[in-house]
C-alpha cells in the first residue's frame, strides 16, 4: 500500500535520484538533528526524483504543498 504525503518543496533537505546516496544523507543528517525530529525519504511522483524532509515538515494538501509517495521512514 502506498501512503500519499505532502510537503512544501521548499523544506527539501536534500534530492538524489540515488536511493542509497540519500539515506547516506540522511544517516548524516541525523547526526545533526538534536531534537530527532525524524527523517523521511519521499518520492516525487512526476519525476521520479525522491526528496529528504523532516518528518514533522508532513503538511496537508494545499496549493503551497507538493504530493509526494512516502519511500521510507528513518
Amino acid at each position: 500500500m502506498e501512503e500519499t504525503v505532502f510537503f512544501n518543496l521548499g523544506n527539501a533537505i536534500a534530492s538524489n535520484f540515488d536511493t542509497k546516496e540519500l539515506t547516506r544523507t540522511a544517516q548524516i543528517e541525523q547526526t545533526k538533528d538534536l531534537k530527532r525530529r525524524g527523517l523521511i525519504i519521499a518520492t516525487d511522483l512526476d519525476s521520479g526524483e525522491h526528496f529528504l524532509f523532516y518528518a514533522d515538515d508532513i503538511k496537508e494538501a494545499d496549493p503551497t504543498t507538493k504530493e509526494f509517495k512516502l519511500h521510507d521512514k528513518l
